[in-house]
């Protein structure tokens, strides 16, 4: 603001100084015209006098006395030259200063003289004065013409003296009323500099300044306008800081607040030779209490969560005493929250937090009249050691996070190096798992189930298998749960699913009708017409609808039995058979059983496996079977290897099995050739 009030003084004092000098310079500009004609008046008088007393001279051609005298006249005049020229215009006397310039001023004097003689005429250049004046006889008779080159000195000076005088007076106008304009402007412009102030101030986010402004004129209204704009400006800035920084649902610093205060505190942590950690907490079994409560009591159980998880941080620091920088606890969407611990002595500081925190996580929620009961999965990234900036760090956390929910949950798991190289060894895999869905590197092996009476074969289950390129064939166990983790585990289900049936329709064109078991995920069995894809697969392939047999394990089974039941019926109508695998892993309803739409119970391998030495798994299996006798489902005896297990389970009624006892899982040309010397046709209902 001071440079616009300088600007405007500068500008006022330049007005003044140009209008005194316009004036002094009008006034000088008429002074000096009066002077230089006085000067001119004189001249002409004296070389008037000068050529009426040489006029007869120059008819009796006086040369001595003509030059005498223009010798003497050229002094008193100052002239430089004078010359005298007969009434022929021809040189007659010559009086110069300086002989070296008679040519030249000979020349001029013969070209003034020649405008027209008989006149008087002067011509002024700049300071000299060129003046011819005739010369008449008493009888007035032109005789002749003096010429005269001249310097007005005395213009000279009276120009100095009034670019002199016209200094002096502009800048005494200037000096006594610069200062005035000086205070005038300063005072007209003080609203627009107490604006400026105030715009200054809202550029570096002070906006709960306030304008006061009264000059009862538009600067007051803009002073009041800005004001409301400033207020407003305020408020939403807040409410962008609010939206930016803090979680809607829990009132907790949100991802970007988190991330800004863990670089924070990792940069002061270098710089001071400190340790601190971050940790990355998952809610276990979050999800079922949000589906079956509904999402504003699943916000109310998060918000409640956040609160318990800052109890128990802050009571942590103070039980430390590290009050002056202290722990963030910070949300970062779903049920996913972190924990940022600026300073700790060792790590087992900060799996001390961690437990404490499990372990506030374990006790019940009062949400809707009913206990909650919750676990909590921690990941533990301690720094500088395990990164030095937020998004190490939290991925650090991350994975050490992932590895204790996979070990269980409900317990906190420190970072280790091996855990980065086994993250990416599971992102290569899940991206040469998506090449080899499109370079259709799978297959599909098949393993024979078998009829306990008689041995043949009875059906075979589809197991795909992936040809990978370089490390060979590999089993479902090395890449079936990338495959889900990935969202891939539907698309190859439905592959699956055609294979098997176009593979099913050659058996049958052989002369085989063996029905063929495929498994279904339950992404693939969740998804919107599902029970389309299954029936156009079997008009793709011309299968019939009772060779093919769907699997679903007992855990989606019982997730939604009404679900199950809607998406089941209309393919149990055409004729497509259901089993339940892994029967007895999971937790069945009785209530639900008797309306399940299933014709096959799959008994869980492991119970199979320790049937002949676990009296409880054997008692499972006869539980299992007695069962599948009242309802009048078949069974099938997974993971069936030694004689003795076939024995116990031919005794207890199981109608078929499958194991390696019976045949591994094998390519379809194998499984063609083992099932042409194996198969025996079933009847219908057998």
């Amino acid at each position: 603001m001071r440079s616009l009030v300088m600007k405007f003084t500068l500008l006022t004092g330049a007005l003044i100084f140009a209008m005194t000098f316009m004036l002094v310079t009008l006034e000088s500009v008429s002074a000096q015209r009066e002077t230089r004609n006085l000067l001119i008046d004189r001249n002409i008088a004296s070389l008037s006098s000068a050529a009426s007393r040489l006029a007869d001279s120059f008819s009796s051609r006086d040369v001595e006395f003509v030059g005498a005298f223009l010798t003497e006249l050229r002094d008193n005049m100052g002239a430089d030259e004078i010359y005298a020229l007969n009434n022929r215009r021809e040189l007659f006397v010559e009086a110069l200063a300086d002989p070296n310039t008679a040519g030249n001023i000979r020349a001029s004097a013969i070209a003034v003289a020649s405008l027209g003689a008989g006149d008087i005429r002067h011509e002024l250049n700049g300071t000299t004065l060129h003046l011819a004046v005739p010369a008449y006889t008493s009888q007035r008779r032109l005789s002749g013409v003096i010429y005269a080159q001249l310097e007005l000195t005395e213009l000279v000076a009276s120009r100095n003296a009034m670019i002199k005088r016209q200094a002096l007076l502009a800048l005494f106008a200037l000096g006594v009323f610069l200062p005035l304009a000086a205070l005038l402007v300063g005072r007209a412009l003080r609203p627009i500099q107490t604006l400026t102030e105030a715009a200054r101030h809202a550029s570096s986010k002070t906006l709960d300044t306030r304008i006061r402004i009264n000059t009862g004129d538009e600067l007051e209204v803009l002073a009041n306008a800005f004001n409301r704009m400033f207020a407003r400006l305020n408020g939403n800035l807040k409410r962008i800081h609010r939206l930016a920084y803090v979680d809607m649902v829990t009132e907790l610093p949100n991802r970007e607040r988190f991330r800004k205060e863990t670089e924070r505190v990792a940069r002061k942590a270098l710089e001071e030779d400190l340790t601190g950690a971050v940790l990355f907490v998952d809610l276990d079994r979050f999800k079922r209490v949000n589906d079956s409560l509904g999402i504003g009591e699943g916000d109310r159980l998060l918000e409640m969560v956040g609160r318990r998880l800052t109890e128990v941080v802050r009571g942590c620091d103070l039980a430390a005493g590290r009050m002056d920088d202290p722990s963030m606890v910070a949300r970062l969407g779903g049920d996913e929250f972190t924990a940022l611990l600026p300073s700790i002595d060792d790590s087992a500081d900060a799996a001390r937090v961690a437990n404490k925190l499990v372990d506030a996580i374990r006790l019940p929620f009062e949400i809707g009249g009913h206990q909650v009961f919750l676990g909590a999965s921690i990941g533990v990234a301690v720094f500088p050691q395990d990164g030095a900036d937020p998004e190490t760090l939290m991925r650090h956390a991350d994975l050490a996070m992932a590895h204790a929910k996979r070990a269980g949950g409900s317990a906190a798991q420190f970072f280790e190096p091996t855990m980065n190289q086994s993250a990416f060894e599971r992102l290569v895999l899940e991206n040469e798992l998506r090449d080899a869905v499109q370079k259709d590197e799978l297959v599909v092996f098949y393993q024979p189930k078998v009829l306990m009476k008689d041995g043949s074969i009875a059906g075979a289950e589809a197991l795909v298998r992936w040809q990978h390129p370089t490390a060979g064939l590999l089993s479902p166990g090395a890449f079936i749960e990338a495959a889900e983790e990935c969202g891939l585990i539907a698309e190859i289900g439905d592959w699956v699913l055609r294979r098997a049936c176009n593979q099913a329709a050659s058996w049958r064109a052989a002369g085989l009708e063996i029905p063929v078991a495929v498994n279904v995920s339950a992404m693939q069995f969740d998804r919107e017409g599902f029970s389309q894809s299954v029936i156009e697969a079997l008009e793709d392939a011309n299968l019939p609808p009772h060779l093919l047999e769907l699997e679903l394990t007992e855990s989606v089974a019982m997730e939604n039995p009404e679900r199950v039941i809607e998406q089941v019926q209309p393919l149990r109508d055409k004729g497509v058979n259901f089993a339940i695998d892994d029967f007895g892993t999971g937790h069945s309803s009785l209530a639900y059983l008797t309306r399940m739409p299933f014709d096959v119970f799959k008994i869980d391998m492991s119970f199979v496996r320790n049937m002949t030495t676990d009296p409880h798994s054997r008692i499972v299996v006869e539980t299992i079977l007695a069962m599948a006798k009242s309802l009048k489902l078949e069974t099938v005896a997974e993971g069936v290897e030694t004689a003795e297990q076939m024995t116990m389970l031919k005794a207890q009624g199981a109608t078929l099995a499958q194991g390696f006892l019976f045949g591994r899982p094998m390519p379809y040309d194998q499984f063609m050739e083992h099932a042409e010397e194996a198969f025996v046709p079933r009847a219908v209902g057998e």
